[in-house]
């Protein structure tokens, strides 16, 4: 463990502070350090954070404001700046990502904070390409958080972000854990594990501890964060329909009989999950379809498969006629002859 920004926490700062300064684990600040040396080279850095456990409260936003402090503070002393870190440097929607990235100084850190909503992966992934576009001569240390690191698109979740990081619950539901996968372990991991969303697909780089408490002011996080959510409320009254709940609890249901059944055939899956093939390919991509006529393409695909299906024993049922046909052809003259010779025998004994 290392400590940092001894000068913002002095003693006294929190109940039970043992020494100035914030701790944070020894490996985590060195790859901060090493992003700090490199930045400077023309890059943009991405890091990604989620939780296998569960999507909400495992303290992600405590640990991502954490590094944004820490980094912060390692860019001001190795390039002697002085860059500002508050609530000023985090968005709670991908639309906003661009627009507050080209107002921050070189080399700031930005996050992206967790936002949920119907659209989401669709805007995010707009989001992260245009800024990757427009923002790499910005030389810009940026975290996401995501709800589902498996549902990150591809380009993202491999060959863009830098790291990712699993922000877990313990096993008697205590935060604070987290596990690191540099480049490589996050590719494997994503590659290895995204099918069954299985998280224990490849092993992290390393794991540590974070210590509980913001980054940044907490009222000023939680004033922001409850603004930014009655904002977009007031800008999108429409709530999600029955048909968009329905496909999430669907999709759900896929997850939980692949992992259960991986070998299930699809034909089975569709007929389970009472949908079509193309929105059961979606979902074996980490793709949740929101058609609102799901019904509609399965009963058109099933009648289609039963169309295809009476074509097969048409045909079965003709060759069968054929081949009855073919054995009355081999047997009929053995009758005719007889039915023959009875009529041509009817009138001898009619003569006689």
């Amino acid at each position: 463990m290392v400590k940092y920004c001894i000068d913002k926490y002095p003693m006294g700062s929190w109940e039970g502070q043992i020494s100035p300064g914030r701790f944070m684990d020894g490996y985590l600040y060195r790859n901060l350090e090493l992003f700090a040396d490199k930045i400077s080279k023309d890059m943009t850095f991405m890091g990604i954070i989620y939780s296998s456990t569960l999507e909400v409260g495992t303290g992600k936003s405590v640990l991502a404001t954490q590094i944004g402090e820490a980094w912060t503070e390692i860019i001001n002393k190795k390039y002697n700046l002085n860059l500002k870190y508050d609530v000023d440097n985090i968005v709670w929607r991908p639309k906003d990502l661009i627009e507050r990235s080209f107002k921050l100084p070189k080399y700031s850190f930005i996050l992206l904070d967790e936002w949920e909503d119907s659209t989401y992966w669709s805007e995010l992934g707009i989001s992260l390409r245009q800024f990757f576009r427009k923002c790499r001569q910005l030389n810009l240390f940026m975290i996401c958080i995501i709800p589902n690191w498996f549902q990150l698109p591809l380009p993202y979740a491999v060959s863009r972000s830098i790291f990712a990081i699993d922000v877990r619950f313990s096993d008697t539901l205590d935060r604070g854990n987290f596990y690191f996968y540099n480049f490589p372990a996050k590719r494997a991991l994503y590659i290895n594990g995204k099918r069954n969303h299985n998280y224990k697909a490849w092993k992290p780089t390393f794991w540590g501890k974070f210590p509980d408490g913001y980054g940044v002011d907490e009222k000023e996080y939680r004033k922001r964060k409850y603004e930014d959510m009655l904002k977009y409320e007031k800008e999108n009254p429409v709530k999600k329909t029955k048909a968009q709940i329905e496909a999430e609890r669907s999709y759900e249901f896929f997850q939980r009989l692949i992992k259960k059944f991986p070998d299930m055939p699809k034909t089975d899956l569709m007929e389970l999950l009472n949908t079509s093939r193309t929105t059961l390919n979606r979902w074996f991509k980490g793709e949740v379809s929101y058609k609102q006529d799901t019904q509609e393409d399965y009963v058109k695909e099933l009648q289609s498969q039963n169309e295809k299906k009476k074509v097969v024993v048409d045909e079965k049922t003709l060759e069968n006629q054929d081949k009855e046909r073919s054995g009355e052809n081999k047997s009929s003259p053995i009758n005719r002859d007889d039915n023959e010779k009875e009529e041509e025998g009817q009138p001898e004994s009619d003569n006689n």
